[in-house]
């Protein structure tokens, strides 16, 4: 394929400005919604507009959850979403295990320690020091790829994301009671936590896009 001319990259860098130019209004009209009691419309779109950036974002991987959970990781700008929460990691391996015995295994072993933990967020490696002395080598290796399943980004797709595409709408807030992140209690999942996550994902969309000069970095295919 020819490179493309210094004209055509140019109309590319517009088009490209002109659709943040429209998404920004778009989330923009969200906390607009919301305000005005069409709570649970609001809800759904958030959550549909990150699912939507996410899957551009790391296109051609096409696992939903695992790419929502990824890009708050990644473009919230908040060190929260990568910790985990070591009972959202049970509820995890527990589903796992009904797929496969490997998992059945890894849970028995390591359920009652995650059950028994403290009430806090804890680093992946922290999580990782937790569990080492409970599992084989290979075992291990396995809950480290599988780690995104229990962190705070996982719970927010499950009980906001799904709950608000997929089931009746979350509360107006998730909250965790006695639980903490580095010392201090851990914030309510709620609208706002998840539209400022939005937003930013949304601008390192753009900022990526436009410094590329390709859709998403890497010229995602509609």
């Amino acid at each position: 394929m020819p490179p493309i001319s210094e004209e055509d990259q140019k109309a590319k860098r517009e088009f490209i400005g002109s659709f943040f130019d429209d998404f920004d209004k778009k989330a923009g009209y969200l906390e607009e919604l919301y305000q005005s009691d069409h709570r649970d419309e609001a809800r759904i779109l958030c959550s549909c507009y990150i699912d939507a950036i996410a899957s551009a974002l790391y296109w051609p991987d096409e696992r939903s959850n695992f790419n929502y959970v990824k890009s708050l990781k990644e473009h919230s700008g908040k060190e929260i979403f990568s910790h985990v929460h070591p009972k959202m990691l049970d509820e995890a391996v527990h589903k796992l295990s009904k797929r496969s015995g490997k998992w059945a295994t890894i849970h028995t072993k390591i359920s009652e320690t995650l059950q028994g933990s403290d009430k806090k967020l804890y680093g992946e490696h922290e999580i990782i020091d937790l569990l080492t002395s409970l599992l084989k080598s290979l075992e291990m290796e396995n809950i480290k790829q599988e780690l995104w399943r229990g962190t705070f980004a996982a719970i927010v797709y499950d009980r906001f994301r799904i709950a608000a595409v997929h089931r009746f709408g979350p509360p107006d807030a998730t909250t965790f009671d006695l639980t903490t992140f580095q010392g201090q209690p851990v914030p309510d999942i709620d609208f706002s936590m998840v539209y400022d996550c939005l937003k930013s994902i949304v601008a390192y969309a753009r900022e990526l896009s436009e410094r590329t000069g390709k859709w998403f970095g890497h010229d995602y295919k509609w």
